[in-house]
C-alpha cells in the first residue's frame, strides 16, 4: 500500500497510557509528510528529466544511426566515383592513345606522300637537267654548225672575189649562186 503526504498528515492515533506525545507525534508526522511529499516531488521531476534524458539520447542515437549510414553511403558513393572516375581515366587515356596511334599512321602518310613527291620532283628535276643539257648541246651543235656555215661562206665569198660572177663577167652564167644552208636541230629531252 502507498501512503501518499497527505495520509500522513490526516493521520490519527489513539491514545494510550505512556503513549507518545501527541503535539510532538504530530509535528514530527507534518516534517516526515513534508520530506516525503519533496521526495516525490523531486522523484517526478527526476522521471521527467529521464524521461527527457532518454528522448535525447533516443534522437542521438537516431543522429547517429543517420550519421553512420550517411557514412556507409558516402564511403560506397566514394567507391563507386573512384571506380568511376578510374574506368573514365582508362577510357580517356584509350581513346587518347588511339587519336595519337591516329594521328601517327596520318604523319607517316603524310610523310610518305611528302617523300614520293621529293622523288618526284628530283626524277622531274633529273629530266629537266637532261633536257636542259641536251638542248645546250643541241644549240652548242647549231651553234658551230652555223659557224661551219659562216667559215665556209666567207671562204667561198674569198673564193668568188678571186673567180668574176656570173653576172659581172658574162662568162659562167650558168652556176647559179651559193644558198646559205642552216640546219634546225631539235632536242628532245632525255628520261
Amino acid at each position: 500500500m502507498r501512503i501518499a503526504p497527505q495520509d500522513m498528515r490526516r493521520a490519527r492515533f489513539g491514545s494510550a497510557v505512556r503513549g507518545f506525545n501527541r503535539p510532538e507525534v504530530l509535528s514530527f508526522l507534518d516534517e516526515v509528510a513534508d520530506g516525503y511529499e519533496q521526495t516525490l516531488r523531486d522523484t517526478d521531476r527526476l522521471r521527467q528529466e529521464v524521461g527527457a534524458l532518454q528522448a535525447q539520447l533516443a534522437e542521438h542515437r537516431q543522429r547517429e544511426a543517420i550519421l553512420r549510414d550517411t557514412l556507409l553511403t558516402a564511403k560506397r558513393v566514394s567507391a563507386e566515383m573512384r571506380e568511376s572516375a578510374t574506368q573514365e581515366a582508362q577510357l580517356i587515356v584509350r581513346e587518347a592513345r588511339g587519336r595519337a596511334d591516329e594521328l601517327t599512321r596520318k604523319a607517316g602518310a603524310q610523310c610518305q606522300d611528302v617523300e614520293r613527291e621529293i622523288t618526284d620532283l628530283r626524277q622531274t628535276r633529273t629530266a629537266v637537267e637532261a633536257s636542259i643539257e641536251g638542248s645546250i648541246v643541241a644549240l652548242r651543235h647549231a651553234l658551230e654548225f652555223m659557224k661551219q656555215q659562216d667559215r665556209e661562206q666567207c671562204h667561198d665569198d674569198t673564193s668568188r672575189q678571186h673567180h668574176p660572177r656570173p653576172n659581172e663577167s658574162g662568162a659562167g652564167g650558168d652556176r647559179p649562186a651559193p644558198h646559205r644552208v642552216i640546219a634546225v636541230v631539235e632536242s628532245q629531252p632525255s628520261a
